[in-house]
């Protein structure tokens, strides 16, 4: 009995698995398996190793009610854990609502989505709207498995984006607010500084550093009060054919069966813009507006949240590893190379070396900080930027872009405080990535206090609460 996730990386091989009906049945389940390893899973749609777990299963998608209750001006909505965001925003939808921030895709589950801290662009990440949780975990006095609702303090605060370790999601309360259009359009520019201007009037655009051209596209967003244009189908139809499917399928072409590394680097120097069509300005729907097929073709991904003040010097960096690991520059700038030597990773720059060429835009949106322990924008007082990475490489032909990842995440986790997304890949260790966290030691103190025994941990989650954290 196994399955495999989306991005074909990980493999899961419980010992038993189950597809429970309703929340009676799964506390059966639980007393059935007193003192067993448990995780859920949900759609798979992570290459992290959160989703791992040897023991008991549960696959929630038979959980999947949605209540939508006015709140005040806005709305609050109760979610089955196992309801995949895309079913959400049908029923919110029917009610006038929908969900306050939106990742790029909508085929995860609500548990999924918050427990790795999904996020869309120029907002909180989904977690930071949770304002209840409910968990089915065991009773330390009895042994016996109860439902527990989170919904004040620091459980609350770890609930919301838990990585699985507090006990299993039942149930999701999550503020919602009345549903909006949004108004879109593309730019391209070469200076970072135009870009992060514009946030001013287009607070929820996010942008692509594109390799190799070293500009950026701009997908300009802002809510709007107008009605949803006239041609916003043919937009929409736009979008799927040209960008989610035929420049996709261009650039799989490229690297999966040409594999020229000078085709690629010609392609987004040349080709690439042709496909955007810049300047039209188009109004539809919030929900339609800010998610896209990206999981029409099969992919590994790496994302790295830096702070605004930090952001400038890790594009640049990021900018010049790419052409060392491309083969194009055989070493960095002197400020850059200063900064490879004075963190010890020169061995590793040397081994990354003409291994790698980068394929895809690197997409970079914004995210305000949120109120949680551990999502990957909690605490400070500056935003965060997502700086993702994405390989089309078939499985088998991965090493590569491993080699990138792990350099990449080891070297801007030093040098900028970069952050690696809990629910792609995750190359640290697990000091490295506490250590990233201020408030990761009151994360563990929840999760010790909520699962004493550790039953709802896979090998990945306890090395976690096991670390030492240098900086608490």
């Amino acid at each position: 009995m196994h399955r495999k996730n989306f991005g074909r990386n990980r493999v899961l091989q419980p010992s038993a698995a189950y597809t429970p009906a309703d929340e009676q049945e799964i506390l059966e389940i639980l007393d059935r398996h007193s003192g067993q390893s448990i995780r859920a899973v949900g759609r798979l749609h992570s290459w992290s190793e959160a989703i791992l777990g040897g023991g008991v299963q549960l696959d929630l998608r038979r959980l999947d009610d949605v209540l939508l209750e006015p709140d005040g001006e806005d709305f609050v909505a109760t979610v089955g854990a196992g309801c995949q965001v895309k079913r959400i925003l049908k029923e919110l939808n029917r009610g006038g609502a929908t969900l306050h921030s939106l990742g790029l895709i909508d085929v995860q589950t609500i548990a999924g989505a918050i427990s790795t801290g999904t996020h869309g662009s120029g907002r909180h990440s989904m977690s930071h709207y949770v304002e209840e949780v409910r968990i089915a975990r065991y009773d330390e006095s009895t042994g016996l498995a109860f439902i527990d609702e989170v919904s004040a303090g620091e459980p609350l605060l770890a609930a919301r984006c838990s990585l699985g370790s507090l006990g299993i999601i039942l149930s999701v309360k999550i503020r919602c607010r009345a549903q909006y259009n949004i108004q879109e359009h593309f730019t391209e520019s070469r200076r970072l500084e135009n870009v992060l201007d514009a946030e001013e009037s287009y607070p929820l655009q996010q942008f692509y550093f594109i390799p190799w051209r070293w500009s950026y596209f701009i997908q300009h967003r802002r809510e709007d009060t107008g009605k949803r244009s006239l041609l916003a189908k043919l937009y929409r139809l736009y979008w799927f054919g040209v960008m989610d499917y035929a420049m996709h399928l261009k650039i799989l072409f490229l690297k999966r069966i040409l594999r020229n590394r000078r085709m690629i680097r010609f392609s987004f120097r040349r080709i690439v813009s042709v496909f955007l069509i810049r300047k039209w300005k188009v109004t539809d729907r919030s929900s339609s507006m800010l998610v896209m097929n990206h999981e029409a073709f099969r992919h590994i991904e790496i994302e790295l949240f830096v702070p605004r003040d930090k952001l400038a010097d890790a594009l640049r960096f990021t900018k010049e590893v790419i052409e060392v690991a491309g083969g194009t520059e055989s070493t960095m700038s002197e400020v850059n190379q200063r900064r490879i030597e004075e963190i010890g990773m020169q061995e590793a720059l040397d081994e990354l070396q003409d291994q790698y060429c980068q394929h895809y835009p690197i997409c970079v949106r914004r995210v305000l900080p949120d109120d949680t322990l551990i999502s990957m924008a909690s605490g400070g007082d500056q935003d965060w930027y997502a700086v993702s990475f994405i390989s089309y490489a078939k499985p088998a032909r991965r090493a590569g872009f491993t080699l990138f990842s792990r350099f990449m995440a080891r070297s801007m986790s030093q040098l900028f405080e970069a952050r690696p997304h809990w629910g792609k890949i995750g190359p640290l260790e697990a000091s490295e990535l506490t250590s990233l966290y201020p408030r990761f030691d009151s994360f563990r103190t929840v999760c010790k206090t909520l699962d004493p025994q550790g039953v709802f941990q896979n090998e990945w989650t306890t090395a976690l609460l096991e670390a030492d954290d240098e900086s608490s």
